[in-house]
């Protein structure tokens, strides 16, 4: 599995004064695999990065490597922590993303994926936002295919609305 991270023209749908300047927009995502996958990867893990983590200038991306590492070295248990777009619980072998909005509901259920698919898109992240914003600039990077996301879908059965209230008449 690989993710790619690049920008793209979008000067074409964007009214611009200016015509010789550009306007590009970052894009990130997964290449190579079936829509099946690529699907919440790119709603879960890339959408994250996009709207919870902008840009690396006061150090987010980096507290959050820090946290994985502790983590990886037993330090702490795990990590959890909100966002914009997400709550995000960490452990030792995963992470789980929950809407910040909507919480769970069945257009977002919970997802988790690998603590080490995480971690690379995070690194690749910080170290792309580091990188000149332009058409030319690109990073793919390869995620181990050893272990692979779930979703958990909610809820797992529906109990009648007359059972969750104790409505029944006798």
């Amino acid at each position: 599995m690989k993710l790619r991270f690049s920008y793209w023209d979008i000067s074409q749908y964007v009214k611009n004064d200016e015509p010789d300047h550009r306007k590009i927009r970052r894009a990130f995502e997964m290449i190579d695999k079936s829509e099946q996958i690529r699907k919440p990867y790119s709603q879960y893990l890339l959408s994250s990065l996009d709207s919870d983590f902008s840009e690396n200038r006061f150090g987010s991306l980096d507290k959050i490597l820090e946290k994985i590492d502790q983590i990886e070295r037993g330090d702490i248990a795990s990590y959890y922590f909100e966002s914009n777009g997400f709550l995000y619980h960490i452990n030792q072998k995963s992470i789980l993303f929950e809407h910040a909005i909507f919480g769970v509901c069945p257009h977002w259920p919970l997802w988790s994926c690998p603590l080490s698919h995480y971690k690379i898109a995070v690194q690749t992240a910080r170290d792309f936002f580091a990188m000149p914003e332009s058409l030319d600039t690109e990073l793919i990077v390869d995620l181990p295919e050893s272990d692979m996301a779930q979703i958990a879908l909610f809820p797992p059965i529906m109990i009648a609305r007359e059972e969750s209230l104790d409505l029944k008449h006798d």
